[in-house]
């Protein structure tokens, strides 16, 4: 005997309708732009609409039910279920052949299992295949003047630093177009000056499109062809306009900037050496005469690579309005045994940089350089029995002495008892130089300290200085003297 389902009890479906369609695919609305807009894309591959779950499901085999999906009152395509509804089978693929240009209202009715059949309210959708249409004269409108003598750094002065043009009205522009321009020295060029996207402002005034000195004058000189693209907010095809050719001439003329002369060195305009004693008060740096300047450039020397020891520059003259620059002496020192290079920078009134040609410049080393003094040493001896409690040392003034520099003096000789053996003894250690203009202590020793030192053999006060930090060190002459102990 089969066995027959009863359903005493039907469920009546008060609502008038259910909630409308959604379709993933849709565009974000935006304001005064047209609402529910369908991608141009997505009208070529089947089209996923979504429904809420609606209420008093149950089907079955015996009662199923049923969702068939309208566009316009005509029925696209149903789906139907006998086992209850899973939440991940709530769409239906519309065919692409459905999807043709125009206005749509898309809704679905559901006949549950004990045969109510109730709509869905309407989701009105927008499907756009038409691009906008630029016509015939298309390109962008610019001043007379520009089409005949082209874009010039006076023009831009006198129009804000930019070149503006103007859009024709084309048909079917619509809130969220997408326009983008482009300056190129080629007409199909891609060089993109900016993207706007129009709103309702735009729809009801002439649109400009501007193009900033700053990007024609990155673009350089010569023939350059302004041109714009416009796309619709649903993404048909982009429609180009033609491009109009503009000559630009906005880069100032090239700057004739030969490398700077160091008036106390020796050598060519591009290479010289300094001896540091003809610089004790500083070098001068002369911009030639043959270099191309204006009154209201901004001109600085770099003496040496900015930021390293001894590096130095200026943007006073000597005198103003003169091509003379003064180097302090204290960054002479700091460049000695080394090449740097010197040069000088142009700023012009429109804060454009201008680079000079680069000199080199070696910096000799000191010559000339003193002795360590010892005030127990006499005629090159050192006497034990006689020389007291303590032996002072001392360093003779210098060239180009200064405080920024750094002392390590130290003697060595022989052990005693034991001549083979070599024995040193500290004196000072990267001691800062006190000042400029006196001689320097550098020291002591104890008749103990000398005491280890072998009597009758010689010894040496070896001086090493730094210019620059530390980073390398001058050997100075060294002073040699025999240690005599001759007992009481």
């Amino acid at each position: 005997m089969s066995i027959v389902k009863l359903r005493t009890v039907r469920k009546v479906d008060f609502a008038a309708t259910y909630l409308p369609p959604s379709i993933p695919a849709l565009l974000p609305d935006i304001a005064d732009g047209e609402i529910n807009l369908l991608p141009f894309k997505a009208t070529f591959t089947p089209l996923r609409v979504e429904f809420p779950m609606w209420r008093h499901s149950d089907p079955s085999p015996e009662e199923p039910e049923t969702l068939v999906l309208f566009i316009n009152e005509r029925p696209v395509a149903r789906r139907q279920w006998t086992a209850p509804v899973k939440e991940v089978e709530l769409f239906i693929d519309v065919e692409a052949r459905f999807l043709i240009e125009g206005h749509h209202d898309i809704h679905y009715q559901v006949t549950v299992h004990y045969g109510e059949t109730v709509p869905s309210e309407k989701l009105r959708i927008i499907i756009d295949k038409t691009p906008p249409y630029l016509g015939e004269n298309d390109d962008l409108v610019y001043p007379p003047e520009v089409i005949r003598n082209g874009v010039t750094e006076r023009y831009l002065e006198a129009n804000g630093d930019q070149l503006l043009g103007q859009v024709p009205k084309y048909t079917g522009a619509a809130v969220g177009d997408k326009v983008r321009w482009y300056w190129s020295a080629s007409p199909v060029g891609k060089e993109l000056v900016g993207i706007r996207e129009l709103t309702k402002a735009d729809l009801d005034t002439p649109l400009t499109l501007a193009i900033p000195g700053d990007f024609i004058r990155q673009s350089k000189d010569g023939p350059r062809f302004a041109r714009y693209e416009v796309q619709d907010r649903a993404g048909t095809a982009i429609q180009r306009s033609l491009a109009v050719g503009i000559g630009a001439a906005v880069l100032p003329a090239p700057r004739n900037l030969p490398p700077i002369k160091v008036v106390q060195a020796i050598g060519t305009a591009f290479f010289s050496t300094l001896k540091p004693r003809d610089a004790l008060n500083g070098a001068t740096l002369e911009i030639p005469s043959d270099a191309v300047l204006e009154d209201d450039d901004l001109i600085t020397v770099f003496w040496g690579e900015p930021g390293t020891v001894g590096a130095y520059s200026s943007d006073v003259p000597i005198t103003p309005g003169g091509r003379r620059f003064q180097v302090p002496k204290a960054n002479i020192a700091p460049h000695m045994g080394k090449a740097i290079e010197v040069r000088y920078q142009v700023k012009s009134r429109a804060d454009e940089l201008f680079d000079s040609q680069i000199h080199r410049l070696q910096v000799e080393w000191l010559t000339g350089l003193p002795v360590v003094q010892c005030d127990k040493i006499t005629d090159h001896l050192l006497v034990l029995s006689t020389m007291g409690d303590r032996a002072n040392f001392s360093l003779p003034t210098w060239q180009h002495m200064a405080t920024s520099q750094f002392v390590t003096v130290w003697l060595e000789g022989v052990k005693r008892g034991a001549p083979r053996e070599k024995v040193t003894l500290p004196l000072v250690s990267e001691a800062p130089v006190p000042g400029e203009n006196s001689a320097m202590p550098v020291g002591s020793l104890t008749k103990g300290q000398l005491q280890q030192l072998e009597s009758g053999y010689q010894f040496q006060v070896k001086v090493r200085v730094s210019f620059d930090d530390k980073q390398s060190w001058l050997t100075f002459p060294h002073t040699s003297a025999t240690l005599v102990d001759i007992p009481g």
